[in-house]
């Protein structure tokens, strides 16, 4: 009997307008709305000082949270290698930032299924993996309000309150969560509810909701059952620990430029990667593109000296780099070798 075949990777003709509106947006972003606030000549002779040393400690940090960042899917689709698990995470992230769309997801059906995992086990861990990978993003202000009363460091009233407020949403998301867990007549009535609020808000909007809602909760349901059981926790713990592993990057680049915990407190740039993530939520642009950066530099650049402003959009931007542009080459070449005799764009398994 003949496998059921994963989607395409490659993109639709109607997909060429998801890509050409981001692209758009990333222009405005980087052409006309960064240099008023970063001067980029600046950022370039800070990137210059940069030592052999500096640079190989930031590369060993990213090589360590690339590796990181596949433990989920690896804890949730055991029959993958370290070295598949690895090489479809940086493939599938690389297609994803440059395709919008869930062309991740569709990337890693095909290399899965390729190394003859089943297409529903496949599936199945993709859905959990990419709901652990959302939900981990809720802990990162909790963490940082932890870690800034644990420290005792005095820091802005502005992150205490970001951090204070993400833990807020992270109790609500979770009491949410369980009661839907819990009850199949509480999920209903939540779907009925979000289907009441969509239904009015696109009316204001003329445009039509979206449809079965009430559908796609009692489904999310049945994942959040699966997430419940060892293996699911095991993948948000892991979720969780990717998240710190760049937030290790993120303080390697801020140090590398004169900015470590003593000039900008753990706390603070835990927050800013919080609020950065939960922005992340909202896909305006692939990768979060010019969104993060720009985010980035309005939370942190709000804690340090004006004279610092260079500094931390150098290090942002060289965060950025290793987070989302280098694996963008990295991840097309791992996808093309990974898939060398199976047809790169083709529906075959």
């Amino acid at each position: 009997m003949t496998a059921a075949s994963p989607p395409r990777v490659a993109p639709s003709r109607g997909a060429w307008r998801g890509i050409v509106i981001p692209v758009g947006i990333l222009a405005i972003l980087f052409v006309v709305i960064l240099p008023r606030i970063v001067d980029y000549g600046a950022v370039l002779d800070a990137l210059r000082r940069l030592t052999a040393g500096q640079l190989l400690a930031l590369g060993a940090a990213a090589a360590l949270a690339y590796v990181v960042n596949a433990v989920p899917y690896k804890l949730l689709v055991k029959r993958l290698t370290w070295p598949h698990a690895v090489g479809a995470d940086i493939a599938g992230r690389a297609v994803a930032s440059t395709i919008p769309g869930p062309t991740d997801i569709a990337t890693r059906i095909v290399l899965y299924t390729q190394w003859g995992v089943a297409l529903e086990t496949a599936s199945a861990g993709l859905v959990i993996g990419g709901l652990v990978e959302t939900g981990s993003a809720l802990v990162l202000p909790l963490l940082a309000l932890v870690t800034i009363v644990a420290t005792g460091t005095p820091v802005s009233p502005l992150i205490v309150g970001l951090a204070a407020i993400g833990a807020v949403v992270l109790v609500v998301a979770v009491t949410v969560f369980m009661a839907i867990v819990r009850s199949e007549r509480i999920a209903r009535s939540i779907g009925e509810l979000l289907e009441r609020l969509a239904a009015r808000v696109f009316a204001m909007l003329n445009r039509h909701p979206p449809e079965a809602i009430v559908k796609a909760i009692l489904d999310l349901r049945s994942r959040l059952h699966d997430l419940a059981n060892r293996r699911g926790i095991a993948a948000y713990v892991a979720a969780v620990g990717a998240k710190l592993a760049w937030f290790l990057v993120l303080e390697v680049a801020l140090t590398a430029f004169g900015m470590g915990p003593s000039v900008l407190a753990p706390g603070a740039v835990l927050t800013a990667m919080a609020v950065v993530a939960i922005v992340s939520l909202m896909p305006l642009t692939p990768g979060g593109a010019g969104v993060s950066e720009l985010t980035y530099l309005a939370v942190l650049t709000a804690l340090v000296d004006p004279s610092l402003a260079a500094s931390v959009a150098a290090a942002v931007l060289l965060f950025r780099i290793v987070q989302w542009l280098v694996p963008i080459p990295l991840g097309w070449v791992i996808l093309v070798v990974m898939r060398r005799g199976h047809g790169l764009f083709t529906d075959e398994a």
